[in-house]
């Protein structure tokens, strides 16, 4: 046993009163002969492990299991052990239990193969994204740690900022938990309250760790472009800078009072636009800007992305959508994206299912002819 462990014993023994009152009372002679020092020398790793919990489990009201506390961080175990009772309340104490000490801190193992066809396969083009993430998760694969820098997903309403994102986690096999900044003004939201004050509450972060069950998500920084400022509350990029920073292993929530390592999470942020962001912020991360579909790309994602998923889902898949109907909807959605022209392509499946009833046929090919009728009314022509 070194040294830091033997101090680190005997100041734990301290916190409970007779602590060392099993062992019987130690005379001043005894201290000089040493005997107290070789006796704390014979006690092994697990033993201290096991004071330590006997202490805090006093403390948390016998909820925690020894598994649990073995899981955690040993800066963490001390200042648990060490924290004023009269803080560790029952919201403290849930909060605290619901992070997910039982998961796995290391990062997940890597396909790569797998994971490309993944991204290929539930969207279309976005080459650029798609070949820096693969880049990352090769050298995360080949150095068994997270590697890569905060991506920032910029680009008009509708190209796929957010549902990349989620195919990106499902291709690195980490859950996703988005985090929506748009119209936040508050630094707390992220960094969360101190519990000195009424209804203090953790941050989004340490929220994101408990919904996705891991310490290893991937954290989804939606419209960053979106977010506001207070000068009450403080300003929630300069938190946000801090979560960005390189090293992220020493993130403080104010609710907590501890760190947490948050080295293993992934970030990806969203943006419309670039102008709202300060040139700091811009810096910390690595853009990639997503330009707008072309007529061809949007013929493509509907043939080969949309129409397949929303007949699948619908359970028509004997109804096809022919190319002059594609192009006649596409000229019905100008925008830069494809989230009406996804929302158009929903419809005309209420429409085929409607008619199906209305008429008792099912419609097998839609093609510009007959378009006008299954886009118009059905119930009150």
């Amino acid at each position: 046993m070194d040294d830091k462990e033997l101090g680190r014993m005997l100041r734990l023994e301290k916190v409970v009163d007779g602590a060392a009152g099993s062992h019987g009372d130690v005379s001043a002679s005894e201290k000089n002969n040493g005997t107290v020092d070789a006796f704390s020398q014979e006690k092994t790793k697990d033993e201290l492990l096991k004071e330590k919990h006997d202490q805090l489990k006093f403390r948390l009201k016998k909820r925690i299991r020894p598994e649990v506390f073995a899981r955690m961080p040993e800066e963490i175990q001390d200042f648990l052990i060490e924290m004023d009772p009269t803080d560790m309340k029952e919201v403290y104490i849930s909060t605290l239990l619901n992070l997910p000490w039982e998961s796995e801190f290391k990062v997940p193992e890597i396909e790569l193969m797998e994971a490309k066809t993944m991204l290929d396969n539930s969207h279309y083009a976005m080459k650029d994204v798609k070949e820096k993430v693969l880049r990352y998760m090769a050298c995360q694969k080949y150095l068994g740690k997270n590697y890569g820098a905060v991506m920032l997903l910029a680009g008009p309403p509708g190209v796929g900022k957010t549902s990349i994102a989620v195919s990106i986690a499902k291709a690195m096999g980490r859950p996703c938990v988005k985090i929506s900044l748009a119209g936040v003004s508050d630094a707390l939201f992220l960094r969360g309250t101190q519990t000195v004050f009424n209804n203090a509450k953790p941050g989004r972060i340490v929220d994101a760790l408990v919904h996705g069950k891991s310490f290893c998500p991937l954290i989804l920084l939606d419209e960053i472009d979106k977010m506001g400022s207070s000068i009450e509350h403080g300003c929630p990029e300069n938190v946000l800078l801090d979560i960005l920073d390189s090293d992220r292993s020493k993130f403080v929530d104010n609710y907590l009072g501890f760190p947490l390592d948050l080295s293993n999470v992934i970030f990806i942020a969203t943006a419309n636009s670039l102008e709202p962001l300060s040139p700091i912020l811009q810096d910390r991360l690595d853009i990639v800007e997503l330009p707008p579909y072309t007529l061809v790309d949007k013929k493509e994602i509907v043939k080969g992305y949309i129409w397949p998923k929303l007949i699948r889902e619908y359970q028509i898949e004997d109804v096809d959508l022919e190319e002059d109907a594609i192009e006649e909807l596409i000229a019905l959605c100008p925008e830069e994206g494809v989230r009406d022209l996804e929302r158009i392509c929903r419809k005309i499946c209420e429409s085929v299912i409607s008619l199906y009833y209305v008429e008792g046929s099912l419609i097998k090919n839609i093609k510009a002819e007959n378009l006008a009728k299954i886009m118009g009314p059905i119930y009150y022509r």
